[in-house]
């Protein structure tokens, strides 16, 4: 972090000192404690900000070229949004993460750089830069994430600065310096988020169980959520009993498909797999973002609400997986041909499934026109992974159940802050 402590030191004091070292709670509640609240992350980020207020004062004055860096560079408004989500992206499949920790990623940034524009944004402030808020806070959680990337992330951050520092150099101070809290904040949330717990549960071996080794992330069930009380606020009903009708009926079900199945409904299948779910998703709403070009402060928003429901339904969904520890269809079915390899982790219920329909759920709200869209793309990939072979009917039924409820939950507090998007 050498090259990005000298540009702090270049920029001014952009945290108050006592705010790197505030005491960290640990209480296991999730980080979203009261939706009055406009901070996302919480009370340590109301306290911070309060802390840092203190030293504004101290900021230097307001100087301005009166054309802002997003409109002097070309660009649409939510141009720093887009850019750092897109290196998220990048990252995030580089380092090869499995879904629930690129999800995880995601929530750090979006949240980070949304509490960061809110803590800056209010009306008693100078104005301050978009870009720098974004950038301040993405960076710094992405360096935590990601070490071995510092230098390409700091590079990527002194572009943002040098652009609005011509544009703005006072607009440019303010941003960095709110981003930057909001990013140390969500760093530290981060190291005390659970996603280092280690699996403590019993692991089924009964009929119809599975039966692999070294699944991934079984203790991710356990991990800190954003808007769900926890993991098991919205668990499934218990699957099937090994050998009932129903049960049956679903083995059934995933021989048919295969012996059915269409050169369609394989590209849909590499559609939804090819890429880790949670970038899909996030690229769909780069479209939307980008299309509808949304204020820096909109995009913000709607990037945190739909990546803290990725992130809470990876959780839930990871919780059943590791409660129930079902058998993938091809450890029931002899012969099974899949289009892709099946993932190594337990059946019940598919994470594709959970997590598209949470995130739908706010694309809907976010952009009614096109509520039925996302509705469809959320029940095809469902059905990608039966046509695929590697889940059953329940587990895409169920998933999509639990992420409906959870996203509903997301939008309640969407809606709660009295604004339409």
């Amino acid at each position: 972090m050498k090259r990005l402590s000298l540009l702090a030191l270049a920029l001014g004091a952009l945290v108050a000192p006592g705010c790197a070292s505030s005491p960290v709670a640990t209480a296991p509640e999730a980080v979203l404690t009261d939706p009055a609240s406009p901070y996302l992350l919480g009370p340590e980020m109301a306290a911070a900000v309060a802390e840092l207020e203190a030293g504004l004062p101290a900021l230097p004055a307001e100087t301005s070229t009166g054309v802002p860096p997003a409109e002097a560079a070309g660009e649409p408004a939510a141009a720093a949004c887009l850019r750092w989500n897109a290196l998220t992206t990048t990252l995030a499949a580089e380092s090869r993460l499995p879904p629930p920790l690129f999800a995880r990623a995601y929530a750090l940034v979006s949240v980070a750089c949304h509490d960061g524009l809110v803590a800056g944004g209010r009306e008693e402030h100078a104005p301050l830069d978009g870009a720098c808020a974004v950038g301040g806070a993405a960076a710094d959680v992405l360096v935590e994430l990601f070490p071995a990337s510092g230098a390409r992330i700091e590079d990527a951050l002194a572009a943002e600065v040098a652009v609005a520092t011509r544009a703005n150099p006072g607009a440019a101070h303010r941003g960095l310096a709110f981003g930057h809290l909001a990013g140390r904040v969500a760093v530290r949330i981060a190291r005390r988020d659970g996603s280092a717990n280690v699996y403590s549960g019993t692991v089924s071996t009964g009929d119809g169980s599975w039966t692999g080794t070294n699944p991934v992330l079984p203790a991710c069930g356990t991990w800190r959520t954003w808007v769900a009380t926890d993991g098991a606020e919205f668990s499934p009903p218990a699957p099937y009993a090994f050998g009932s009708a129903e049960d049956l009926a679903d083995v059934a079900a995933v021989s048919d498909a295969a012996a059915a199945r269409t050169p369609e409904q394989e590209a849909i299948v590499h559609k939804w797999a090819d890429r880790s779910p949670p970038a899909i998703w996030n690229a769909l709403l780069r479209e939307e973002i980008s299309a509808r070009n949304l204020s820096v402060a909109d995009a913000a928003r709607v990037q945190a609400s739909m990546n803290m429901a990725l992130h809470d339904a990876f959780v839930s969904c990871w919780r059943a997986k590791y409660a129930y520890w079902t058998a993938r269809p091809s450890m029931r079915i002899p012969g099974l041909v899949t289009v892709i390899p099946t993932p190594n982790f337990p059946s019940y219920t598919s994470g594709h499934s959970t997590i598209s329909a949470a995130a739908a759920a706010v694309l809907a709200n976010a952009f009614p026109d096109k509520s039925e869209y996302f509705q469809s793309e959320a029940v095809e990939a469902a059905m990608s992974r039966l046509w695929g072979g590697i889940h059953f009917p329940q587990d895409n039924d169920q998933g999509l159940e639990a992420g409906r409820r959870l996203g509903a939950k997301v939008v309640g507090r969407m809606q709660a802050e009295g604004r339409p998007l």
